[in-house]
């Protein structure tokens, strides 16, 4: 096999690193930017191993854009590979019913498995999207031979009235190459059902994993479980609607009400919109207004279990989404009782509504499967492989690499000013400053993407610049985003939004649509209470907290805002940050102190612009 492109800059090297650690058995962790062919140089010489010794390749992703092009690249070294989605997107059923969409992969589970066992028992109306599967399987094969995307392999199923979700399942086995969303490994409950499938053990497993920046928070939220006041009133009407059982002498309705009052009696411990809940405080709260000892606590958890079990049976049995707010709360108090290990805290939450949260802050309570692998390969253009290598607990012989860009140097000029700041306290005394920085930069005429910490930032500072500035707003349309970033790839200007929002995780600008991008503030996470957990708990463990929760997200963000201007060769951008903090990070960023800004802006276009002449004068 052979690499089906002309190397690049740096792609060798990923190659010969990436082979030596399939050899060995090993882990690897790296970093290389954007645009440098990261994708290609990960796959090919996994591939190459797989085949020759019969392993699997799993590769996971975050986005469906990302296994698109593992799909592309696979075509290129003629191998069959498949990518697999959710149910909510590749089950016709989901598509056709609302409900559906919203279903959790436990849900969707149940409510298939019953509705094949009814086709398979004679009762085709059940699904006939599985039925037509069943009787015209090998139609729906050949086009898995193609190598479609999921995308793709759903339309086409489609026509022929057949579930793609159960043919793409069926066909794993058959595949070198697996694509799928970070959940299907991660979920315990999912992996087993998908390892089975797919026929082979762990240990046969080569796993890379895209974009693993996310894979951290990805892994606390999975490990993470959330109890709200909405969900308790729909427990009521659930209750109600179900004959209303007793469970230690109340009614499961009035049940709702009491925890609602405990819920709310937690509110003393909010800290502006969250606050820990000291050990037992709610279990007490909880004894006290059901007159309970707390010893009962975990009875009431198992009782609730029971009647939602009994619930969702209901449901799968008249072919509805197999949701039990029962099931819910009870599960959630009993994982409340079961979380009380160092790795989790409990919260009270105000956002939609008041809720409470188990929340995990040690990854590697979900992470440690990697372990359980032949070798795994995470890759990322903005991560920082020491820390995310430590965070993960992958072993201490895991090769860490960060490769140069292979775009030249010239291209990208990252400055930063040092008379403003966005820390705490200081902010509104800067705001006419980073005003006056943010005039000048726009006057410049370039195509300009500004990015605030918070939306009450980008407020303010918009109150002191040109009203006709596009501007992301919080809680915006998805259509008048789309139609604000169309006006703004026809027309060019300036564009405000915030660090994570969705122009800056989502959109690519390539060429001249996007030269200038503006950081206001150093983007470390706010001081929460949860992040201060997170704080304490790598104090604990690591004895730098600081650095894990809150140094770490805030480069990686910076250097995911700076990665847009950087996609191709001819690609050229500077970025500016504004804030004097900028400084203590000049061990991870090219970073330039920035003594005459508008003037270094011009000469850096100036340059730039006679080095195209030059070149289009070669012949």
């Amino acid at each position: 096999m052979r690499f089906p492109y002309k190397y690049r800059k740096g792609q060798k090297d990923i190659v010969k690193d990436i082979e030596e650690v399939l050899e060995n058995r090993m882990h690897m962790v790296f970093e290389a930017p954007t645009g440098s062919g990261k994708t290609i140089a990960t796959l090919y010489p996994a591939v190459k191993y797989a085949i020759k010794n019969d392993k699997k390749v799993i590769y996971l992703v975050h986005t469906n854009s990302q296994e698109r092009q593992v799909i592309k690249e696979a075509k290129k070294l003629e191998i069959r590979a498949i990518a697999l989605q959710g149910r909510a997107n590749l089950c016709p059923l989901a598509r056709e019913r609302n409900e559906l969409q919203h279903g959790s992969p436990d849900e969707l589970a149940l409510l298939c498995n019953k509705l094949k066992k009814d086709v398979k028992e004679g009762n085709e109306n059940a699904c006939i999207y599985y039925a037509n599967y069943l009787k015209n399987g090998n139609d729906i094969r050949k086009i898995i031979e193609e190598n479609p995307t999921a995308e793709e392999f759903f339309e086409k199923a489609m026509n022929l009235k057949i579930c793609a979700y159960e043919a793409i399942k069926d066909a794993l086995p058959d595949a070198t190459v697996i694509v799928f969303p970070y959940i299907y490994f991660f979920f315990p409950f999912i992996r087993r059902g998908i390892m089975d499938k797919i026929g082979v053990p762990m240990g046969d497993i080569i796993l890379i994993v895209d974009e693993a920046h996310n894979i951290p928070d990805f892994a606390r939220e999975l490990k993470s479980m959330e109890l709200s006041v909405n969900s308790l009133e729909n427990m009521e009407k659930e209750a109600l609607d179900y004959g209303n059982p007793q469970v230690l002498g109340h009614s499961i309705a009035d049940i709702a009400e009491f925890l609602k009052e405990a819920i709310y009696k937690m509110q003393k411990f909010v800290e502006d919109e969250e606050g820990i809940i000291p050990h037992y405080a709610f279990e007490e709260e909880v004894s006290n207004v059901l007159g309970i000892s707390i010893n009962d606590f975990d009875t009431l958890a198992k009782d609730l279990i029971y009647y939602g079990e009994m619930v969702r049976e209901n449901k799968v049995k008249h072919r509805k989404l197999p949701r039990s707010y029962m099931y819910h709360t009870g599960s959630f108090l009993y994982f409340w009782r079961e979380a009380y290990s160092y790795e989790y805290i409990r919260l009270i939450k105000w956002g939609k509504t008041l809720s409470l949260e188990v929340y995990c802050l040690d990854p590697a309570t979900v992470t440690d499967a990697l372990l359980n692998v032949h070798s795994s390969i995470h890759l990322s253009g903005t991560l920082v492989p020491n820390e995310y290598k430590n965070i993960v607990a992958l072993p201490d012989n895991t090769i860490t690499k960060r490769y140069p860009s292979p775009f030249p140097k010239e291209n990208l000029k990252i400055l930063y000013v040092d008379d403003v700041t966005t820390k705490y306290g200081e902010v509104d005394e800067n705001l006419p400053r980073i005003a006056e920085h943010l005039t000048k930069i726009i006057s410049i005429g370039k195509n300009t993407a500004i990015f605030f910490p918070s939306y009450s930032l980008l407020s303010k500072i918009k109150e002191l610049l040109d009203s006709k500035i596009l501007s992301e707003e919080r809680g915006m349309k998805t259509y008048s985003l789309f139609q604000m970033i169309e006006n703004f790839k026809e027309k060019g200007g300036s564009i405000l939004s915030v660090i994570g929002g969705r122009i800056f995780e989502g959109l690519d600008f390539p060429g001249k649509l996007l030269e200038i991008v503006v950081i206001v503030g150093i983007p470390y996470p706010k001081p929460t209470p949860k992040v201060k957990a997170l704080q304490r708990y790598y104090d604990s463990k690591f004895g730098n907290g600081w650095e894990y929760a809150f140094r770490m997200p805030a480069l990686i963000k910076m250097r995911q805002a700076i990665g847009r201007l950087i996609r191709s060769e001819e690609d050229r951008g500077i970025a500016i940050i504004l804030d004097k903090r900028a400084a203590s990070f000049k061990g991870d960023l090219p970073l330039e102190k920035a003594e005459n800004l508008v003037k270094e802006i011009r000469e850096f276009f100036q340059g730039n612009e006679k080095g195209e002449e030059g070149r289009h004068r070669e012949p």
